[in-house]
């Protein structure tokens, strides 16, 4: 079985280790190092020691989460990260997105919501806490975002995964997407990658972007 290498940047010791706790119940999860800043992680990275994913704290003293990720992005663009913190700072969560992350959930998220949003952002998905996920995909997709039939790719879309696409835009989580449409997580998100395969785009940044005509 091929383990899922994480790296862990998290400042309070205490913290770190809730964290490893929860990932030592998986046996598919191998923590490759934890650091206690941004400055330290790049340093890290920099020595070859690289992990599929990174769970990245957002406030730190030396260098925060955010502008370590906007740094980690520019040399490593296809490492996905995870922020963690504490509170749902929804101007923290934008900011992240925008600097390159590819999630964010707090902190006492149980081990299984952890895990699956580790799962999820392999998978190409865009895992967030439940409490920021509706705000977080109505302000990146926006209510006029509506795809147009002269939209390169539209039309390659099959009636579900157009029913699919709309359902994201209206703020909708994939969970509630799978129990609306009584399927699995795991197929929605095998349905969006089918989605961005079809518009050739690789992220929901780009989705939005290909969507705005950009």
């Amino acid at each position: 079985m091929q383990k899922i290498t994480i790296g862990i940047v998290e400042d309070n010791v205490q913290l770190g280790q809730d964290i490893r706790d929860k990932l030592a119940l998986s046996e598919e999860a191998e923590v490759l190092f934890e650091v206690r800043s941004g400055h330290l992680l790049l340093k890290t990275l920099q020595a070859g020691t690289v992990p599929k994913v990174l769970l990245m704290d957002i406030l730190m003293s030396e260098m925060d989460g955010i502008e370590a990720t906007r740094q980690v992005k520019q040399h490593y663009p296809d490492l996905k990260i995870i922020m963690l913190t504490v509170m749902d700072y929804e101007q923290k969560l934008f900011e992240a997105l925008q600097a390159g992350a590819s999630g964010y959930m707090l902190k006492d998220a149980k081990p299984h919501q952890l895990f699956n949003a580790i799962d999820e952002v392999l998978e190409g998905g865009l895992p967030l806490s439940p409490s920021l996920a509706s705000r977080v995909l109505k302000y990146l997709l926006g209510v006029k975002l509506i795809p147009s039939p002269s939209l390169p790719g539209i039309e390659y879309l099959t009636k579900r995964e157009q029913e699919i696409l709309e359902l994201f835009k209206r703020g909708m989580t994939g969970k509630q997407i799978g129990e609306k449409l009584f399927v699995a997580d795991k197929t929605v998100r095998k349905h969006l990658e089918h989605i961005y395969e079809k518009l050739q785009v690789h992220s929901y940044k780009e989705l939005v972007a290909k969507l705005n005509g950009h």
